[in-house]
């Protein structure tokens, strides 16, 4: 085990931020949080679980060398995607800005939470790597966690899926599998990933417990919600033309995200395993909390 001292968590306020505080606070770790306002909502209820908030912003680099003073771990979800159009800004800059920031502080460990390649070009995923090939650079030790797609993100109403009104969006054809995973389990594996010697750093990708396409997932809800489903579907044309002349980096990020929906992405959990050895959640565990039962 890595020595209880200081965590540095940045994106906490975020959902997937949150959820590995909680875990690494579980765990025993005393943990520190970036913050831009200590009196929101999100950061006092951070603080009511017994984090110590920390004025601090990846986008003002000056304002982490305080931050990290004394730190043994940083570990960073922080992100703007998909609630505004600063990619370059937060993911890229803002997370070398960090690494840059804990390099010179000579923090032992960066834990890194990224996602799996997808086989397009697009902004979210340039600015991801441009991070990843920095801390490969970095005088520390560094996991990059490259989960698949978060069941908390896909099956929700911001990606079209609405178990309450009982409709989903498919995206493409939705016949390809994918490993879909919960954010729980990233969180639970980013907390091992600080307070474990195992692995030794490198790049980890991540998946759920099955490979699903997004239509066995749409039957899963419908069978656990008792009633069929209204399916929309946006077609690849639409999709590619999203990716490609989409009117911000976000739009054709997301574009490329749901074109990956309808392509198909599965990681074997087997290959991360050993080093993580996290029960993974099922879709159909996940729906349940979703259902009339759950």
């Amino acid at each position: 085990m890595l020595p209880m001292a200081d965590v540095v968590v940045a994106g906490a306020t975020g959902a997937l931020g949150s959820k590995i505080c909680h875990e690494l606070l579980r765990l025993g770790a005393a943990v520190r949080v970036l913050v831009r306002d200590p009196a929101s909502e999100r950061s006092r209820s951070l603080a009511a679980a017994g984090v110590e908030l920390v004025r601090g912003d990846v986008i003002e680099p000056a304002s982490l060398t305080a931050a990290l003073a004394g730190a043994t771990c940083v570990v960073s979800t922080a992100t703007c995607f998909p609630h505004t159009d600063d990619i370059a800004q937060v993911d890229r800059d803002g997370n070398l800005a960090l690494v840059d920031a804990a390099d010179a502080a000579r923090v032992e460990r960066f834990v890194f939470v990224s996602f799996k390649p997808v086989p397009l070009d697009f902004p979210l995923q340039r600015a991801k790597r441009v991070v990843e090939q920095r801390l490969a650079r970095a005088d520390l030790d560094s996991v990059v966690l490259r989960p698949g797609k978060f069941m908390d993100v896909w099956f929700s109403p911001l990606c079209g899926f609405d178990p309450s009104a009982r409709r989903a969006t498919l995206f493409g054809e939705g016949k390809a599998p994918v490993s879909w995973i919960a954010a729980a389990d990233v969180a639970a594996i980013a907390a091992r990933a600080v307070t474990s010697r195992s692995p030794d750093g490198g790049t980890i990708e991540l998946g759920g417990p099955e490979a699903l396409s997004q239509s066995d997932v749409i039957a899963i809800y419908e069978e656990m919600t008792g009633a069929a489903w209204t399916i929309e579907t946006l077609p690849v044309a639409e999709l590619e033309r999203m990716r490609a002349e989409g009117e911000s980096e976000t739009v054709r990020s997301l574009g490329a995200l749901m074109l990956e929906a309808h392509l198909g992405s599965t990681t074997d959990p087997a290959s991360f395993h050993e080093a993580f050895p996290v029960r993974l959640t099922t879709v159909r565990e996940f729906a349940a909390g979703y259902s009339p039962s759950g």
